[in-house]
């Protein structure tokens, strides 16, 4: 564990990084810039001790000039009034040995001294001393501190345009909420979940951070229940801003702790837009759920805020949300644990979301027997080093009473040291916020084409639901067509009624297409003569009816089948079913308040309410039909140039039956047949040559083909109308661009181009 005074140490003028402009926020990328490397230099070694042959020297630290062009390394945000200026001021290059060849003897030069020798007022701060050298009071942190294990070098940045990287995530956003996520399909739930962490993570911190770059850093301070949490934040504060006691959970709501020249950056228009907050007056006491309490005090250092969140682990699930929602929205992570609970599972959840987030960390192991200091410290220092977790800022907090319910100075210190460094070093602040900021948008990186990939799932989901709904209807349609024409609906009732009118010469054409004259007889000889042709037309609509109604059964059924085959499929119909059963329920109950209807829906119309064709489907056939044999008169008239009063045709009713019949057959077999003796009864051939007989051949033609393609139309739009229900259904469950994915792609293009 590294003592907090010993502190990295950045490169680069103090003065040139303090005045780098507010908008100026690091972002580091994966390959670093040589020439922009912020080198740590260890501080804590012996004056005496040797310097390292590929150590850098002093003057290799000092900043230098990018050369033009470069594109390595990942960008601080730019200023918006600055388009050009670099993120550190232009100094001469220094020129650099071979760090092979560098001995201690060769590095002792004015300009490049050992760090014996370059210890000055200017570069050698107290914060930097070695051991040796520290104060009795600068002592006491490294007591309470655990080792840590070897630093890391800060990543190099570049300047970025941070008009440019909010445009970014501003389309990112867009294209993120406007994903179509409307099929439970496999990995649904966790993708929906996954869009709500996004979209938190670019409103609460991304967008944010790069409009206001100059704000305070934001420590959230999370950890296990009873680790003294509430009690840290009091003592670094110097008053109780936060409820303490013995009761679990404590800390109901959030409680942000900074200086009052900060509190205005944590408004509601700036900071977590969707929570309400209240100021804190007077004594802390415990606050309602969902409401974030600021606590402003002048013992807070400026520049930094410290954010008390509830338990991880608390028996209140609201509080793991809340929990996961402020670190999202932080710059730095202090994680806090007691030694009685440093192993539990929702510990290593929440450190292992930190290293995947590649966040800014420090961990504090609190409440340790003076006894088993030693051994606690390096078992949790193991166990952090075996996981994963590179947390360089490390503390312990030995059990210790308290003082008017606060720690001991000797114990809180290093932790409020370490949070008021981070707040006055530019260079610190810097590498905390693009640490933190890269690892956010470097998870991007994959989350976002795993949902494009999903959302890619649901189109294609969508296209097979609806492509298998249309096939179905459309082979119900080539049915139909082969079916009222090949002469299969001609047959049972169709033909006892046909071969009654021909005998009693019901279809024979008159001249003018009058009807037949009385023959004089009268009574029940008279009324069946003329009911003969009324039962013809009453056999032939129904055999259509019916036989429309039977392959839209079969084509539903089919649908459904495939449907329900598919679990979103499944969960398409039953949400629309009840839909439905709620629709006719309400209609019952309003038909039931007058007394008729009953007042719940049928089992059975809930079960067939897709597997069968609508209800009123028959009625809508029957009505087609009738229309069809009233526009086939006005039809026939328009093809026949003859005057009336010279013609030999059918009247209205006899030139629909005849016209029907002779299209049901058309393509039957024997329909073409020479005439034989008996062919003033056969179905196939007699109908066809009535109309021959009065319109001629190429004129029948004409008619029979000309009223084919009209009933056609009509049994088209009657199927077309069936699919429309199950293409309803689809489209109730919400709308899904095709192109949806796409965007979500280049969205993410977009925003690692301008990174």
């Amino acid at each position: 564990m590294v003592d907090p005074d010993q502190t990295d140490d950045v490169t680069g003028d103090d003065d040139t990084v303090r005045n780098q402009t507010p908008a100026d926020v690091a972002v580091p990328r994966d390959i670093p810039g040589p020439a922009d490397a912020l080198v740590p230099h260890d501080t804590s070694a012996p004056a005496d001790a040797p310097v390292p042959a590929d150590a850098p020297t002093p003057a290799d630290q000092e900043p230098t000039a990018r050369p033009a062009g470069q594109s390595e390394g990942v960008g601080a945000v730019e200023a918006p009034a600055s388009d050009t200026a670099p993120a550190v001021p232009q100094a001469p290059a220094v020129p650099q040995a071979p760090a092979a060849s560098q001995t201690p003897a060769q590095s002792q030069t004015p300009e490049s001294q050992t760090p014996a020798q370059s210890q000055t007022p200017e570069s050698q701060t107290p914060e930097s001393q070695t051991p040796e050298s520290e104060t009795p009071e600068s002592q006491t942190p490294a007591e309470s501190q655990v080792p840590t294990t070897s630093q890391t070098p800060v990543e190099s940045h570049v300047r970025v345009d941070a008009r440019l990287l909010e445009a970014a995530l501003l389309n990112l956003r867009k294209r993120i909420a406007a994903i179509p996520l409307v099929f439970e399909i496999a990995g649904s739930a966790e993708v929906k979940a996954e869009r709500t962490k996004l979209l938190s993570q670019i409103d609460d911190y991304l967008l944010p951070r790069v409009r206001r770059s100059a704000a305070p850093v934001l420590v959230a301070l999370v950890g296990s229940t009873g680790a003294g949490k509430s009690t840290l934040v009091n003592s670094i504060v110097g008053a109780h801003v936060s409820a303490t006691g013995v009761r679990r959970p404590t800390t109901n709501s959030p409680v942000l702790a900074c200086h009052p020249d900060d509190i205005d950056w944590f408004a509601e228009n700036n900071f977590l837009p969707t929570l309400p907050r209240v100021r804190q007056e007077g004594l802390a006491r415990p606050g309602r759920d969902g409401l974030l309490v600021l606590a402003a005090s002048d013992g807070m250092p400026r520049g930094i805020a410290l954010l008390d969140t509830p338990d991880i682990d608390s028996v209140v699930k609201a509080h793991h949300e809340f929990a996961y929602q402020f670190l999202d929205a932080s710059d730095l992570w202090l994680f806090m644990t007691s030694a009685s609970r440093y192993a539990d599972g929702p510990v290593w959840e929440i450190l292992q979301h930190a290293r995947d987030r590649k966040a800014s960390l420090g961990v504090i192991l609190s409440r340790i027997p003076q006894t088993y200091r030693t051994e606690l410290a390096d078992h949790f220092n193991a166990m952090l080093d075996a996981n994963g977790i590179a947390a360089e800022n490390r503390f312990v907090i030995l059990e210790t009473p308290l003082i008017d319910g606060l720690l001991p100075s000797d114990a809180y210190q290093p932790v409020r040291d370490w949070l008021a460094d981070t707040a006055t070093r530019s260079d610190r602040r810097v590498a905390v916020l693009s640490q933190t900021m890269s690892g956010v948008l470097d998870t991007f990186k994959s989350r976002v084409p795993a949902m494009a990939a999903h959302v890619e799932a649901q189109v294609v989901l969508r296209a097979e639901l609806r492509r298998t709904a249309e096939a179905a209807y459309e082979r119900a349609f080539a049915e139909a067509n082969a079916g009222m024409r090949n002469g299969t609906l001609l047959t049972g009732e169709v033909l006892a009624r046909w071969q009654d009118c021909v005998v009693g010469g019901d279809l024979r054409p008159r001249r003018g297409g009058k009807p037949a004259k009385s023959s004089g007889r009268k009574g029940k000889r008279a009324r069946r003569g003329a009911a003969r042709p009324v039962a013809l037309n009453t056999a032939l609509r129904s055999a259509i009816e019916s036989f429309i109604v039977s392959i839209a059964d079969r084509a539903a059924e089919h649908v459904d089948g495939s449907w329900r085959g598919n679990p979103a499929g499944t969960v398409l119909l039953e949400d629309a079913v009840a839909d439905r059963a709620r629709g006719e329920y309400a209609e019952q109950v309003f038909e039931s308040a007058f007394g008729t209807g009953p007042a719940e829906p049928s089992e059975a119309s809930r079960v067939t309410a897709f597997s069968r064709s609508s209800p009123d489907l028959p009625l809508r056939a029957a009505r087609a039909v009738g229309a069809w044999q009233d526009h086939l008169v006005r039809l026939a008239e328009a093809e026949d140039p003859r005057p009336e009063s010279k013609r030999i045709s059918f009247d209205a009713e006899t030139l629909g039956l005849v016209v029907l019949v002779a299209m049901l057959g058309e393509d039957a077999p024997g329909a073409d047949a020479p005439a034989t003796a008996d062919e003033g009864t056969n179905i196939y051939t007699e109908p066809r040559r009535l109309l021959a007989s009065v319109f001629g051949t190429g004129m029948r033609a004409g008619i029979l083909a000309k009223a084919r393609a009209d009933l056609i139309h009509r049994v088209r739009l009657l199927l077309d109308e069936e699919t429309v229900r199950f293409v309803e259904v689809i489209e109730s469950a919400g709308p899904c661009e095709d192109v949806a994915a796409i965007r979500l792609y280049q969205a993410e293009y977009s925003l690692e181009a301008v990174r």
